[in-house]
């Protein structure tokens, strides 16, 4: 009895241990992001006085993720950067719960007026994906899905 008992601890042990997969923290469902989404407009910073759209700019500027992590940046039309994208959760500084956030593999030189980098999340029921960076005072980015 005490064999069937020892075995019975052990197995609910390694079935513990194995749903915990390090690798949630950094490979989260993407399947909301997954898409090609245009550049709308810019918002943000000090007294929310940012405010960037392609007309303001003249760049009209897209992102391509895709189901297997890898992305594409494409400002009016040419391609500017590529490579492959992690979506990690973790704390966000402004709303003090987990959020997902994108970082990229390759460095690239951040488009001007434009977030791709920092918190990202789709607003429920629409084609509206937004990226922000994490803090007072910052700017957040809009796109809008490509149908």
């Amino acid at each position: 009895m005490k064999n069937l008992i020892c075995l019975l601890l052990v197995t609910a042990g390694m079935i513990a241990c194995s749903s915990d997969n390090s690798d949630d923290n950094t490979r989260n469902n993407n399947s909301d992001l997954i898409g090609q989404w245009n550049w709308t407009n810019t918002d943000g910073g000090i007294g929310f006085t940012i405010h960037e759209t392609p007309e303001s700019t003249g760049t009209n500027f897209q992102l391509l993720l895709n189901a297997d992590f890898s992305y594409s940046f494409l400002e009016n039309g040419t391609e500017v950067s590529k490579g492959t994208f992690q979506i990690t959760l973790k704390e966000s500084n402004l709303t003090n719960e987990m959020e997902n956030f994108i970082s990229y593999s390759d460095s690239f030189d951040q488009p001007e007026n434009i977030v791709v980098l920092g918190r990202i999340f789709t607003l429920e029921n629409t084609n509206i994906l937004t990226i922000d960076q994490d803090a007072n005072d910052g700017i957040g980015s809009r796109f809008e899905k490509i149908e």
